[in-house]
């Protein structure tokens, strides 16, 4: 795809100097100053992106590196995080379902209780 854009942005600034050639009110010797000041900026614009895919390319792969040895930490921390809550949860729960069986038990005997 890039490389497509690239091929265009040259295609593109060929096309642009044969019109500019053709339709010059210059003369030869201006219009060939203009067309290597136009070259000149065409080369330095298309070494520019390269730059700047390359830093790019390099960017993302660090980022995916990164990414690839942060993510597995961070899901283990999580998964130790989740079992010392269950851990810490589950005796917790037992106690509170052992008072709603008592007072569940309990609730008949009570002068309050309607059925």
């Amino acid at each position: 795809m890039i490389k497509n854009f690239l091929k265009g942005l040259v295609f593109g600034a060929a096309v642009g100097t044969v019109g500019g050639l053709f339709f010059a009110p210059r003369s030869g010797n201006d219009t060939r100053k203009k067309l290597i000041q136009e070259l000149d900026e065409a080369t330095e614009l298309t070494n520019e992106l390269n730059n700047s895919l390359n830093h790019f390319k390099r960017a993302l792969a660090e980022t995916k590196e990164t990414a690839s040895t942060v993510i597995p930490e961070f899901q283990e921390a999580i998964q130790k995080d989740i079992e010392d809550f269950k851990f810490q949860a589950e005796p917790r729960i037992a106690q509170i379902n052992e008072q709603v069986e008592k007072l569940t038990a309990d609730l008949p005997d009570s002068p309050y209780y309607a059925q």
